[in-house]
C-alpha cells in the first residue's frame, strides 16, 4: 500500500511541477531584446526609427527600451508628457519597460498606461509621435503581444 501511495504522490508532483509555468522562469532579458530587434526591423518603412538601435536603446539592467528621434524639451508644465522629450512633427519618443507591479516610480503610475503584463511584471508603454509621422504605436503593441505581453481586461 505504501508503494502505491508513494507512486500517487510522485505522479501528482510530476503533474504539478510539469504543468506549472513559473514567472521566475520567464526570460525577460531575452524578451526585451527580441522586442527591440523587431522594432528595429521596422526601420525601412518608418523613417522616425532611423537611429533606433537594439544595442544602444535597450537598457538591459532596467528591462527597458527608450528611444527618441527629433525631439525637443516639452513646453508643458505638468504630467508625464512634460517630463519626457517631445517629438518634432517628424519625430518620435517611446518608452517600454517590464517592472515590479508595486513600483511607485512616476513613469509607472501614469493613468494613460494600458494595464499590461508579462510573466509576473507589469509593462509600461508610453509613446509620443509627431503629427507628420506614420504611426507605429499599433505595430509596437502587436510586437509586445507577439512576445507574450497580455492586456488585462477590466
Amino acid at each position: 500500500m505504501k508503494i502505491f501511495e508513494g507512486l500517487i504522490f510522485c505522479l501528482s508532483m510530476i503533474l504539478v511541477i510539469g504543468f506549472s509555468v513559473h514567472a521566475a522562469d520567464f526570460d525577460y532579458l531575452k524578451t526585451i531584446q527580441k522586442i527591440a530587434e523587431e522594432i528595429g526591423a521596422l526601420k525601412a518603412d518608418y523613417p522616425q526609427l532611423k537611429d533606433f538601435s537594439p544595442d544602444k536603446d535597450v537598457e538591459m539592467e532596467n528591462l527597458a527600451i527608450s528611444y527618441g528621434y527629433k525631439n525637443h524639451q516639452s513646453t508643458r508644465g505638468a504630467g508625464w508628457v512634460a517630463a519626457v522629450p517631445n517629438p518634432d512633427e517628424d519625430g518620435i519618443w517611446f518608452y517600454i519597460d517590464f517592472h515590479d507591479p508595486n513600483s511607485t516610480r512616476q513613469i509607472h503610475t501614469q493613468p494613460v498606461i494600458v494595464p499590461a503584463y508579462i510573466g509576473d511584471k507589469k509593462v509600461s508603454f508610453l509613446i509620443l509621435e509627431g503629427k507628420k509621422t506614420k504611426s507605429i504605436e499599433g505595430l509596437i503593441w502587436n510586437i509586445l503581444k507577439k512576445n507574450g505581453v497580455k492586456i488585462k481586461e477590466n
